[in-house]
């Protein structure tokens, strides 16, 4: 999706998600529901949405270059996935010759049950994209309002009509409910709170693998090998926020056990340093929604803190001398309100298995999806 650190792509999508007000005015109807998609496996769709009123799925690709024959190859699968649907490809600019073969193949195919939208960005939108990639990572969400100043954000460069006017779909229109006897369903509605209350953290707007039995919720930390993970209520009753590092980031995890006092001091009394995990460990609260915003607001203590390291904007060989000068600390409802567990308890449970993290998980996806694919 980006190339050589560049997050334009993402930050385009996010920006369409939850910012852009030109939709309906674009193409005709509103989108619902959107979501944006982790990119794994063969699986590549950017954003997906329903349009209520027609019961249809809306499923986006977003290239910020010009449009080409590998992304026509996506956009076919996309179509032999969802053949009742609305599909919108967005790209720098497009050759007719290649939204002809478009045509032609789905004339071909019989997609009579596809409306296709063909949209362009604009260059000045390019630039500002640009600039956003440059900031500061927790920076960027909140300046993403420059692309609202931008007329002609995108244009319909080529539509293709295939539904009648009146044809209704069978899409599930309603917004998602969650089962809480379920980890999978736990795990999805914890991201929504984490989304509500921290939207700068870009990793928080893409759905996440789902796994029925997993209790954990992992999210990248914005550095390879180096993840996030909380849980609501783990398979030992436990409820957490914690840093997991991989072994192959056991350097990075001891330089910051060596501050291991400053980061009581500035994120939570309460942490714990064991096993490449720096976490915070309590007893799950009443009910699911009280455990889940006191994930968050440890969570955001946790980005505050940690992320400038891995964005680059800190060095952490500066910790001390920045903190022999400070002696601030932390005053929040999370210190009184909470049962920490046992030290026995955290200790059993820190000794478990090392995990994947959610770029090696991805990896190994993708690795498996592609044996049985190509093994022909």
């Amino acid at each position: 999706m980006s190339k050589k650190g560049s997050n334009k792509e993402a930050i385009f999508a996010i920006y369409l998600k939850d910012q852009y007000k030109g939709r309906k005015e674009l193409l005709d109807f509103e989108l619902s529901n959107i979501v944006l998609e982790q990119r794994h496996a063969n699986n590549n769709i950017d954003l997906s949405a329903v349009s209520i009123i027609r019961k249809l799925g809306i499923y986006m690709e977003i290239q910020l270059t010009k449009a080409n024959k590998k992304y026509l190859g996506r956009i076919k699968s996309m179509m032999i996935r969802y053949p009742e649907s609305v599909i919108i490809w967005v790209a720098r600019s497009f050759d007719i010759s290649l939204l002809e073969d478009l045509d032609d193949w789905m004339l071909k195919h019989n997609k009579q049950y596809i409306d296709f939208y063909a949209l362009t960005i604009s260059e000045e939108a390019m630039k500002k994209l640009h600039s956003l990639n440059q900031l500061y990572k927790l920076d960027v969400y909140n300046k993403m309002d420059v692309l609202n100043d931008i007329s002609n954000l995108l244009h319909v460069e080529y539509k293709l009509k295939n539904l009648h006017p009146t044809h209704c779909g069978g899409v599930a229109i309603e917004p998602p409910t969650y089962d809480f006897s379920r980890p999978d369903d736990i795990k999805k509605a914890l991201l929504e709170v984490l989304k509500k209350r921290m939207p700068y953290f870009l990793n928080f707007h893409y759905r996440k693998k789902a796994n029925l039995y997993d209790h954990v919720l992992t999210i990248g930390s914005g550095r390879s090998n180096i993840s996030y993970r909380c849980s609501a209520k783990n398979a030992k009753s436990l409820a957490f926020v914690e840093l997991y590092f991989d072994s192959s980031r056991e350097k990075e995890y001891d330089e910051f056990k060596k501050v291991e006092q400053t980061i009581r001091q500035k994120v939570h009394p309460h942490i714990c340093f064991e096993n490449r995990r720096i976490g915070v460990y309590f007893q799950p609260l009443q009910t699911y929604e009280e455990t889940f915003e006191q994930i968050a607001e440890i969570f955001e203590r946790f980005i505050q803190f940690f992320s400038p390291y891995f964005y680059g904007r800190n060095d952490i060989k500066v910790i001390r001398e920045q903190e022999e000068n400070s002696t601030e600390t932390i005053q929040s409802a999370i210190l009184t309100r909470l049962d920490y567990s046992s030290n026995r308890l955290i200790e059993d449970f820190m000794k478990e298995e090392t995990f994947e993290t959610e770029e090696s998980y991805r990896i190994r996806q993708e690795e498996v999806a592609d044996y049985f694919i190509y093994r022909y």
